[in-house]
């Protein structure tokens, strides 16, 4: 009997892990999310790219008709763990800042890059069709968090 439950729960965690360590972990966060701000609206778009990397890009549509990209994203496994990889236009000389994946669970996950200058967190966290994503830290020696509320589109 034990050697039965030893190999069940072996099973379970093996599953767990060889799961987590494919993009359907992160297939909730797929689709494009929307947040109006009168007359402007922030764009995010989500696919899975394949079984170890989704990308995304975020853009602002001004007034309904320009669009400014504002940042591509990669959410990528790599060597045994999974990063969040914006990158952001103006910032950071144009290159990619990684934040490691250190919370994942269901619909939810935290990624953190403590020497980042701002921010130091980023988390997301779907609940039905709505899409909750912040960025905090500290910023010039004092704590922000900005938060950013998406409705599925």
């Amino acid at each position: 009997m034990k050697r039965t439950v030893y190999f069940t729960t072996l099973l379970l965690f093996s599953g767990f892990t060889v799961r987590s360590q494919h993009s359907e972990a992160f297939k909730w966060l797929t689709g494009t999310w929307k947040i109006s701000t009168g007359n402007n609206l922030i764009i995010e778009q989500w696919k899975v790219t394949n079984d170890s990397t989704l990308t995304g890009n975020a853009s602002l549509i001004k007034n309904g008709r320009d669009t400014i990209p504002q940042e591509t994203i990669e959410l990528a496994y790599r060597n045994g763990d999974w990063y969040y990889i914006p990158t952001v236009s103006d910032q950071n000389n144009n290159k990619p800042v990684k934040f490691k994946i250190v919370f994942l669970k269901a619909a939810e996950f935290i990624g953190e890059n403590p020497v980042h200058d701002f921010p130091q967190r980023i988390a997301y966290r779907r609940v039905k069709q709505q899409l909750f994503a912040s960025i905090e830290g500290k910023k010039n020696g004092l704590y922000n968090k900005q938060n950013f509320d998406f409705s599925l589109e």
